[in-house]
């Protein structure tokens, strides 16, 4: 059974004051947008809509109505990103507006009629149609009793039913304050044992119908009443099970004893409604419009009901009409009646977030961006993960969970007037219309402590205002909120009358991106002009995000500084140089190419394992700007000339390249430094090549220049990184500015203090004091158990069994993405995916799930790179891993030879699955799949085979991360960097992984670098986590195919050995050997 929602009172374009783009196929892409299972049609007493009801939607046989062609629907909605299914079942309904004279007054009662066919619909237009015009509005106004629709709707078919409409509003209910009853029966009289459902309407919310004791009986529910597409679901009905017009027709009922038509248990539950808040509807309170004067109850009472301005009758609110009827002073929830919850459209937040109106550019861009990452509004607003939110929009997540918890605030609509509910306070706003709030979240100051959702945030929350940082112009002083003294000094170091190249140390968890982030927008709001500002960053990943932050604060639309990586912006500036980008070479393509020159140069006798090291340590070596010494120098510098002819023939270059041509053009004389500042994110883990080119980019004086990183998590010596940052930046600009950051607002005290025992002079972080922690020690009898373990402790977290990680604190129930398996080496992520699977558990090895990594769509790739005279790839280790790697799988270069010929891959692939259907290796279900359906979409975005092989190589390159949303997460420790998660797994914490000293060796002594880098390692991976850190290891493991027992890592033990014994517990899962049977038993 699934959960659904249903909309079941709106209108089409037939009615008055309602938008002319409402169709049906319009009604049904944006019914999927909102989360909306079941519509209502609206209006099907409109002979006009009804016809174009019946023309595109077909009856399923249920009482409902499906679209008979979905295709296309998501051009209904223009700038949407997703595609739509056109799953949204409509039921058929009508709104009649009866006006008529009983006992003396007249009446005006809206009423909502629902018809289980079309023939139904049609039979009860025909009686209608002799009361009234049914043309002349798609809402018809009849002079009909409202006693008189119930029986004439009873009479067209045995399931139809009628359910009063907005029943407090004042002008148009059953207990309008103006035109309205004072009861039930009083309306519908001898008939009124057939209405079993009210709706509440915008102004009031289920509450407040529960003062009353005489609509107990009555199912509460909730609609829209929506005018357009955009309004959908701004009230709706919860329900489970199948949906089926008999199905919701007897949830409605089913509350009711079954001598009075209750229908039990049925084919669908009523779980509840979404609501307005009540005082965001225009008749909560009491009032004049025209007089702009708002009154509670008490306060109309004191002036008799008049408005104190003019002296007329004031406008009577739901809330005093609801108070005059009451029978009990407080809401007291009947027996059988489901709850329900209240929410701000998601249009009206971002209004809010980004203080502009909720039909702007800004708004809409921004609406449809957060439906194609975090899918339906009802989704987004009700239950998604307020982390999964932050990751989008971190303001917008702030919002969300205020919401959530009712902490909202609100002004009352009256006399027609909308109220306004916003959930951040004046001065907020004002700090956001002043530009002082960033994409992060505001501090509350003075509202609620910072326990709450701040801290459970990537980013720190600020605890006070802070000042100024001395001898700041004025216009300089404008900072965005949340941050700490420190983060203010930092975002404005070096940036003084005198200006100064600047360097902030930045711990784990202690804001940098707030920080790096911060200090852009103070670039920005002192009048920098966006195309002068460059930030320099690590990944794709970072740069992205960094733009998501930027493009919230200033607009989707704003010029916005540049963002990307050193490699990114030299490919840029080869192509502007050249007239043409140069095709990129994978690391494997790279290799291939050097170890064929290298034969050629006279090496084809040297062993693999050699002519490898001889690549690997030419590599190292022009990352480091070193050169190559030792008895094969000769033989390599022959065979890199021969690449080096081969790649200029070819117009090819590897990554290296790239930054050596940014060198060369940054030192020729000359050279204008093209960015007045220049940012540079996770600066530790620069090469000195990288280095160079940076220090070249940023010009002589070094005015402008910005670096934020941390030494202590520098973990890429494998690849050149120079580590000593702040002594090679002192000796270019001695006047270099030096900042540091220690507020941590990631992780409990405990993980950081057990972290800091890994390094030799720690830093000293200071945790939230409100933050838990807790570590625990696994040790296993053998890996399989290890992961086993590892699986069950995971699916407790996440609510899924009685043995936690957390038996000291009383949460758990985390969300997937919340937890994190962090390991040493990708060989050993197999058997924990394998078990966290068996476990029932939904995760991810985000490394292993890239397109280009299917065996085809590899085949694929290669022999379209063959096209463009890139030599045969092969797969590589990881790196820092075991040498050499292992076998990849993937098809010979042969096979992609014969099977993919040049004229076909010349005309791009979607040519390929007619030609080569049922060719081996190839089938339909790898052209039906997504690895074929993502490389074509690839070959699109990249404009060609050369476009695309150069996304795959760059990202291939740089390891970059996938983010799986809602999955337990399998990452190597290295790719873990820059991440946070509330739980973090470390298995095969063990002699010879880690510190990691090679194939098959456990005792060999590593270089004291090495090892400074192995602690750095396992500091940057315990310090992934906020809240939960797991440590294990295994006694035996089976790693290449050979089963060796284990002792722990000689850093574990180190640990164990200065921790007190208090910080951490230690659960040994030992093994019993008896004479048949092996049984496990928990120490």
């Amino acid at each position: 059974m699934s959960d659904f929602a249903t909309d079941l009172h709106i209108h089409s374009r037939f009615s008055r004051a309602t938008s002319k783009g409402l169709t049906v196929r319009s009604l049904t892409a944006w019914a999927e947008v909102k989360g909306i299972g079941v519509l209502g049609t609206g209006d099907c007493t409109h002979p006009g809509w009804l016809a174009e009801v019946e023309r595109e939607l077909a009856e399923d046989g249920s009482g409902l109505l499906r679209l008979r062609d979905p295709s296309s629907l998501a051009g209904q909605i223009p700038g949407l990103p997703v595609t739509l299914s056109g799953s949204a079942r409509f039921m058929l309904q009508g709104e009649i507006s009866s006006i008529y004279k009983r006992g003396g007054r007249v009446r005006k009662v809206h009423n909502l009629v629902y018809l289980p066919t079309l023939q139904a619909a049609k039979s009860l237009n025909a009686k209608l149609a002799q009361v009234g015009n049914l043309a002349a509005d798609g809402r018809p106004i009849l002079g009909l009793d409202s006693r008189n629709l119930l029986e004439m709707v009873l009479e067209t078919h045995p399931e139809a039913f009628l359910v009063p409409a907005h029943i407090w509003t004042p002008w148009f209910a059953l207990f309008g304050s103006m035109s309205g009853f004072d009861s039930v029966e009083e309306c519908y009289g001898d008939l009124t044992g057939h209405i079993f459902a009210m709706e509440t309407g915008l102004s009031s919310d289920p509450a407040m119908n529960w003062t009353l004791s005489a609509l107990d009986r009555y199912r509460m529910i909730s609609n829209s009443d929506a005018h357009s597409g955009e309004k959908l679901g701004r009230e709706a009905n919860l329900l489970r099970g199948e949906p089926s017009f008999s199905g919701i027709r007897g949830a409605l009922r089913a509350h009711l004893p079954r001598g009075e038509g209750g229908a039990g248990a049925g084919d669908c539950e009523f779980l509840g409604t979404v609501e307005f808040y009540p005082e965001e509807g225009k008749y909560h309170l009491d009032g004049h419009r025209k007089c702009n004067w708002c009154m509670e109850p008490a306060e109309t009472l004191a002036h008799k009901g008049l408005c104190p301005v003019c002296g007329k009758p004031a406008t009577l609110g739901v809330l005093h009409r609801v108070l005059a009827l009451a029978d009990r002073p407080e809401p007291v929830q009947p027996h059988g009646q489901a709850g329900y919850c209240s929410l701000i459209p998601l249009r009206e937040v971002l209004s809010e977030v980004l203080d502009v109106g909720p039909g702007s550019k800004a708004v809409t861009a921004e609406y449809f961006r957060l439906i194609g990452r975090l899918g339906p509004e009802l989704s987004i607003l009700r239950e998604a993960p307020v982390q999964d939110i932050a990751r989008a929009a971190p303001v917008l997540a702030e919002a969300v969970e205020r919401m959530r918890a009712g902490k909202v605030l609100r002004r009352a609509g009256f006399d027609g007037e909308y109220g306004v509910i916003t959930v951040f306070t004046p001065e907020e706003r004002a700090q956001m219309r002043q530009g002082r709030m960033l994409a992060g979240i505001p501090a509350r100051r003075g509202r609620r402590p910072a326990s709450g959702s701040g801290a459970a945030r990537p980013e720190p929350e600020a605890e006070g205002e802070g000042d100024p940082a001395p001898g700041l112009a004025p216009a300089a002083q404008a900072l965005p909120a949340g941050l700490n003294p420190s983060q203010e000094a930092a975002a404005a170091l070096g940036l003084g009358e005198v200006p100064a190249p600047a360097l902030v140390l930045a711990g784990p968890g202690t804001g940098k991106t707030h920080t790096l982030v911060s200090r852009v927008e103070r670039l920005l709001e002192t009048g920098v002009a966006p195309e002068s500002i460059a930030v320099i960053t690590f990944t794709r990943r970072a740069a992205d995000e960094l733009h998501e932050r930027l493009a919230a604060r200033f607009g989707p639309q704003a010029r916005l500084p540049l963002a990307d990586t050193l490699h990114a912006l030299a490919l840029d500036l080869w192509a502007a140089r050249r007239s043409q980008p140069p095709v990129l070479l994978s690391e494997d393509a790279a290799r291939r190419m050097f170890l064929e020159a290298l034969a050629q140069a006279g090496g084809q006798e040297l062993p693999k394992a050699r002519r490898l090291e001889l690549f690997r340590s030419h590599g190292l070596a022009r990352e480091t700007l070193s050169p190559l010494a030792g008895p094969d120098a000769a033989l390599v510098s022959a065979a890199w000339e021969l690449v080096r002819e081969a790649k200029a023939l070819r117009n090819q270059a590897d990554f290296t390249d790239l930054l050596e041509f940014l060198l060369t053009t940054v030192s020729e004389p000359g050279f204008a430094a093209p960015f007045a500042h220049l940012l540079v994110d996770e600066a530790q883990d620069l090469s000195l090549l990288q280095l160079q080119a940076v220090l070249g980019l940023a010009g002589q004086s070094g005015a402008g220049f910005f670096a934020i990183g941390d030494p202590n998590q520098s973990i890429y010596a494998f690849r050149g990184a120079a580590g000593d940052l702040r002594q090679r930046l002192a000796a270019r600009w001695p006047h270099l500015a030096v900042a540091s950051l220690a507020e941590n607002y990631r992780s409990g005290q405990g993980i950081l203090d057990a972290a800091a025992v890994l390094l030799p002079e720690p830093p000293v972080l200071r945790a939230l004091p409100e933050r838990t922690w807790d570590m625990e020690l696994l040790e296993a009898p053998d890996a399989r158990h290890e992961a086993s373990l590892i699986a069950s402790r995971a699916a407790a977290l996440l609510g899924g069994t009685s043995l936690t990680l957390m038996d000291r604190t009383a949460d758990c129930g985390l969300a997937p993405g919340d937890v994190a398996v962090l390991v040493r080496l990708r060989a050993l992520i197999p058997p924990l995916k394998a078990a966290l699977e068996l476990a029932g558990l939904p995760c991810s090895a985000p490394e292993t799930e890239m397109f280009w990594e299917e065996p085809r769509a590899a085949l694929i790739l290669r022999a379209a790179g063959r096209l463009f005279g890139l030599p045969e790839s092969e797969p590589s280790g990881e790196p820092g891993g075991e040498p050499g790697g292992e076998p990849g799988g993937e098809p010979p270069l042969a096979e992609a030879q014969a099977a993919l010929p040049d004229f076909l891959l010349l005309q791009g692939p979607r040519v390929l699955p007619a030609a080569l259907r049922e060719t081996p290796p190839f089938d339909r279900f790898f052209w039906d799949g997504a690895a074929f359906r993502d490389l074509c979409h690839a070959f699109d975005e990249g404009r060609g085979w050369v476009g695309l092989l150069d996304r795959v190589r760059l990202e291939t390159g740089y390891a970059s991360i996938r983010q799986a949303a809602q999955k337990v997460r399998i990452l190597t420790m290295h790719a873990a960097k820059g991440l946070e998660f509330e739980a973090v797994f470390l298995p095969a914490l063990e002699r010879g992984l880690l510190p990691l000293c090679g194939h098959g060796a456990q005792d060999a002594e590593l270089p004291p670098e090495a090892l400074a880098e192995e602690r750095r390692l396992l500091y940057v991976a315990m310090t992934r986590a906020k809240s939960r850190l797991c440590l294990s290891f295994a006694r035996s493991r089976t790693l290449y195919g050979a089963a060796t027992f284990r002792d722990p890592s000689p850093l574990l033990e180190e640990l164990l050995a200065q921790l007190p014994a208090h910080a951490l517990r230690r659960t040994v899962l030992a093994q019993k050997i008896q004479t048949r049977q092996t049984h496990l038993s928990l120490f």
